[in-house]
């Protein structure tokens, strides 16, 4: 016998005299990835109000319509947490798994073993995602019917709108209460030499307040491309009120497998003084972030009492914009520090903090921005260094023609990038100069008026516009940092709080290539990939990079055409002699291809870089 079910999405309604089940149905629809298990897709609040105090639960029916392919799915499972309700993050750490099929075309039935009790009951219906999963591709469920007490329940309305996204990883670091922590905020990430993925936060143990509250620095790493990552490691801990650590930076190091991270601690931003500075901290690891060095404070390199610098000695604090640091063309590490110059006023300052000698030593440029607050640099292919300043509605920047040494007087508007004042990240995607198909940046900031809606823009003119722009987290989020893994996908280590709205932090890490983030516009290629898919043989170019003329061995060619990365041609050459020289002094810094052809228009080609 069937019976029809009431499907409610706001609220429950009172039962027909024949109905002994009531469901409330709720959709997920934030993105999933690849390799991801028991990815929730339908929450399901169940009513059951009979004269047993139980009833069996013997199966229910579904489907996948609204998924793109069927493949993308390993296994459907249905779990339950009996009359207790679990935030939707949480919910396995107290589920009993009911039953579970593989899922097919058109409708299917799962078996379950369980009973529905007298109340709400609370089902969690999952898929398990295939590893080979397409990016781009929708999975979505429909709950039709249950099966309980030997009767089917149907329902009228069974599939709540949305669906959820699949990308190419996105995995919950921290949320609050792991590690007996209180609260997870302040994420930093960079790819380390051997291709892991190294990621710091801030450990807030007993609340979510800034420094001087006892907060911990950790680590964890991936080794997987962001799907699994280690157990923390405490980089520096907290041993009170006052006596904690907050706001890291990262950068590479030029030692072989160096990274290096700046922090802050102690005294907190607004109760520093000259006297007794909130100080500044250094910490390395020479072996892609598996072991740290113990904290060394740096902070008379900066400012505050020890400080040798007449001016900065009488500064009141500094701390960093957490997040990414540089490690320039010229071997510079920078990080931009925001600086309280007195203690009359709220107003904050930027300055870059750098060292020439690979952190032994420290100095700090001239002043970039009256009024911003974190910010974050990148260098441009120029070699002028392009800052991101923290600022509410439209973003600031300024750019240093001297190595971050001097700064504009003002910083300039982005009108294409509104943000509120949060924290965001700026970091090079690819370069022509370093063998990319094209010159790209990107940032990450939360857009609107309001802590939400984390967004990764891409810029293809060095910075000066921001034209194309993905949401990655439609819904509470703040801090965020980036990262390029190996094989030129895009990482991104984010503050969300999906469930509570009410910036309860977790941290996340998605990875995702540049193809989706520019909904299919724009795909990395390098120059290798493009050598390949021309399937020729090589030219023979020297010297490379080249700076004055190139040297072509054209024996047997007739023509040397050369084309700039946009494959625009520049020239065209009649070989007449087996060694060419050609003049690139005029040429603008960036990769050439240069291609040789024969009497018979086979062709060889090769790849030059012009500085």
């Amino acid at each position: 016998m069937k019976r029809f079910l009431t499907l409610v999405l706001l609220a429950f309604v009172s039962l027909t005299s024949f109905s002994q089940i009531n469901v409330l149905l709720k959709q997920e629809t934030g993105l999933t990835a690849r390799a991801n298990s028991d990815e929730l897709i339908l929450k399901a609040s169940v009513q059951y109000r009979g004269s047993e105090d139980s009833v069996s639960l013997q199966s229910v029916k579904l489907n996948l319509n609204g998924t793109t392919s069927i493949s993308d799915v390993d296994e459907v499972r249905v779990y339950s947490t009996g009359l207790k309700d679990y935030t939707d993050g949480r919910f396995l750490e107290a589920a009993t798994l009911l039953g579970s099929c593989s899922p097919s075309e058109g409708d299917f039935e799962c078996e379950l073993e369980g009973s529905l009790l007298n109340g709400i009951n609370y089902l969690w219906l999952t898929v398990n995602v295939d590893a080979n999963a397409t990016e781009g591709n929708f999975i979505d469920m429909s709950l039709l019917s249950i099966v309980a007490g030997n009767e089917e329940y149907e329902l009228k309305n069974p599939s709540p709108a949305g669906s959820r996204e699949i990308i190419l990883a996105r995995t919950t670091l921290l949320r609050p209460g792991d590690y007996n922590s209180s609260n997870y905020r302040i994420p930093a990430v960079i790819t380390a030499k051997d291709g892991s993925i190294v990621a710091f936060t801030d450990k807030r143990k007993y609340n979510n307040t800034d420094l001087p509250e006892d907060i911990d620095i950790i680590c964890n790493r991936s080794t997987d491309g962001g799907h699994t990552w280690s157990e923390p490691i405490t980089i520096a801990q907290g041993t009170g009120r006052f006596q904690g650590y907050g706001d890291a930076a990262l950068a590479h190091s030029k030692d072989e497998n160096g990274l290096l991270a700046v922090f802050v601690g102690g005294q907190g931003l607004w109760t520093s003084t000259p006297s007794v500075p909130q100080n500044s901290y250094m910490v390395r690891s020479n072996d892609n972030g598996q072991t740290w060095t113990e904290p060394e404070v740096i902070t008379h390199f900066i400012y505050g009492k020890d400080c040798t610098d007449p001016t900065r000695k009488n500064w009141y604090a500094s701390f960093f914009g957490s997040g990414n640091g540089l490690l320039t063309s010229t071997g510079r590490i920078m990080f931009v520090a925001a600086i309280r110059e007195s203690g009359s006023n709220y107003t904050l300052y930027n300055y870059v903090v750098y060292s020439d000698d690979n952190g032994e030593t420290w100095n700090v440029s001239g002043r970039a921005s009256v009024g911003g607050d974190e910010a974050k640099v990148t260098e441009l292919v120029d070699g002028r260094i392009l800052m991101s300043i923290r600022h509410g509605g439209n973003r600031w920047y300024n750019i240093s023609s001297d190595g971050g040494v001097t700064w504009q007087a003002n910083p300039s508007t982005w009108y294409d990038i509104t943000a509120p004042a949060c924290n965001g990240d700026i970091i090079r995607y690819s370069s022509v100069n370093d063998g990319g198909d094209k010159n790209r940046l990107l940032h990450s900031v939360p857009v609107g008026t309001d802590r939400k809606n984390v967004t990764v823009f891409v810029s293809y003119d060095e910075g000066q516009t921001w034209p194309t722009s993905r949401c990655i987290v439609p819904y509470s989020s703040a801090y965020s940092s980036l990262c390029i893994l190996p094989d030129y996908t895009i990482g991104i280590y984010v503050e969300e709080d999906y469930y509570t709205g009410k910036d309860n932090y977790s941290t996340v890490f998605y990875n995702f290539s540049l193809e989706w983030l520019t909904k299919g516009e724009d795909k990395y290629e390098s120059i290798s990939e493009l050598m390949d898919k021309a399937n020729v043989a090589s030219l023979n170019v020297y010297p490379n990079p080249a700076n004055a003329n190139i040297n072509i061995e054209a024996e047997g060619l007739k023509t040397i055409n050369i084309y700039n990365i946009q494959g625009q041609l520049l020239s065209s050459l009649c070989v007449d002699n087996d060694m060419m020289t050609v003049d690139v002094t005029d040429y603008e810094s960036g990769v050439y291809f240069i291609e040789g052809l024969d009497e018979r228009f086979c062709r060889k080609v090769a790849r030059v870089i012009v500085k």
